[in-house]
């Protein structure tokens, strides 16, 4: 009964407002106090954490503090603070006040710029991987990472199947991270789970014939690959990855030369959409098209439902790569260290670009279980995949039109330079993409509230 009573009182504050300070009441006809209608200038009310009984009133009219003091006191409400230079009042609200609903009922008042719960604000999360402030620190806060981290970081349900020289997979900062097959009976000699690869319990490799169920490393490209998509992270060893949480799939397609056939990456491709990947990162790239890759692109896309991400090359020239040049791809270019508004030296542009993500002095795992440094659009393109694991950590329904909805509002726009579209919808933020919160669902995309 006592929050209703004050419910009703709140329609006395406007008049005790308007007698105590000489303003003219608006008419009843001007007057819009229905609690499910907010003036344009109201904060719209989110699942955030905020102060448990506190509310934020900002008031319209530069009026004395104590009377604005004394109008909130006939709610029952005590002010606790007032900024004078924001004419902001911090209200404790009585017990048992629904802080949200008393939110709608104040920016409902003609005499109220605004009112919203007293959010939460927390520091911004920083793995403690002692290798991540010496020497990923840099990139990561460029694209906004701790931001991301804060809100997501990353379910083991989500797989994403890196298609490369294999993986480390004793590495001390990937080997929890590695997919188990739970399918496959290990040394029956039979492909049990019908994915094209026999006694695969970690992966598979396509370089030989046939394909062998060890997709271990021999170049140390791949291991750099999957580190950045999802090494271990906060765990108070080595380097910090994308996505913390999600699971990896090794699958090599590219020999101890850093090079693979079509046929292989085809293959690899879709034996990663049957093993139940959602994801799969190509960090390779060809310069012209290859039919049979293309057909493994459209299946895994159109029937598996897979999201793929390519790297766009590495010439330094005009023309995506293949795979990544396929509409079935999110196509990754890379932005320079010493420029991040800049396009790296190396990296291709061109109208199929879609993304851009670090790709200049990127610290990852690498072979026996050590670290490097290397360049490329291939480490650019597994920023994105790990955050595409982070987008269907948060919501697993999603699929690539929606990724490429988020990606494509979110993204901080670069200039182009002497280079059209080098940078597609701009460089990633794992910050804004991951505020979910911020967009509603629409058909055919996402668009901003």
């Amino acid at each position: 009964m006592r929050a209703f009573r004050w419910l009703w009182s709140l329609p006395l504050l406007a008049a005790a407002f308007v007698l105590a300070n000489n303003v003219p009441y608006p008419s009843a006809s001007s007057q819009v106090l229905a609690p499910h209608v907010a003036p344009v200038a109201a904060h719209p009310v989110d699942a955030a954490e905020f102060a448990p009984g506190e509310l934020l009133v900002k008031a319209s009219l530069p009026l004395p503090p104590t009377a604005v003091a004394a109008v909130l006191r006939l709610a029952g409400g005590v002010v606790i603070e007032h900024d004078a230079t924001l004419r902001l009042y911090r209200l404790r609200l009585p017990e048992g006040i629904d802080v949200q609903q008393a939110s709608t009922l104040y920016n409902a008042l003609p005499w109220v710029e605004y009112a919203e719960p007293n959010y939460i604000v927390r520091a911004a999360i920083v793995p403690d991987d002692p290798l991540y402030s010496q020497k990923q620190a840099w990139y990561y806060d460029i694209i906004n990472a701790p931001a991301g981290w804060d809100i997501e970081r990353g379910r083991s349900a989500i797989i994403v199947a890196v298609l490369d020289t294999g993986v480390d997979l004793d590495h001390p900062d990937l080997e929890a991270k590695i997919w188990i097959n739970a399918r496959e009976v290990l040394g029956n000699d039979i492909d049990d789970d019908k994915n094209g690869c026999i006694d695969d319990v970690n992966g598979c490799n396509f370089v030989v014939l046939p394909p062998s169920s060890d997709p271990s490393d021999d170049h140390g490209h791949g291991t750099m690959v999957a580190g950045i998509v999802g090494a271990r992270s906060n765990n108070g060893l080595g380097v910090a990855g994308t996505a913390w949480g999600p699971t990896l799939l090794p699958v090599k397609v590219l020999d101890p030369t850093g090079a693979g056939t079509a046929s292989d990456v085809a293959q690899g491709i879709i034996y990663a959409a049957k093993s139940g990947a959602q994801i799969i990162n190509l960090s390779m790239a060809r310069p012209s098209p290859s039919r049979a890759l293309e057909e493994a692109v459209k299946e895994a896309h159109d029937v598996f439902g897979a999201i793929l991400v390519g790297a766009s090359g590495n010439e330094g020239q005009e023309g995506v790569g293949y795979p990544a040049a396929y509409s079935g791809v999110i196509a990754v270019s890379a932005f320079d260290h010493s420029d991040p508004n800049s396009r790296a030296s190396f990296s291709n542009w061109g109208p199929e670009v879609n993304v851009a993500a670090p790709g200049v002095d990127v610290f990852s795992t690498h072979l026996d279980g050590g670290y490097a440094t290397g360049e490329g659009t291939s480490f650019a393109t597994a920023f994105v995949s790990g955050l595409v694991a982070l987008l269907l950590s948060q919501d697993s329904s999603r699929g690539d039109a929606d990724i490429r909805a988020l990606l494509r509002i979110s993204s901080d726009d670069l200039p182009n330079g002497d280079t059209p579209n080098w940078d597609g919808w701009g460089r990633l933020n794992m910050g804004e993409t991951l505020n979910t919160h911020a967009y509603r669902s629409v058909v055919p995309g996402v668009v901003k509230d």
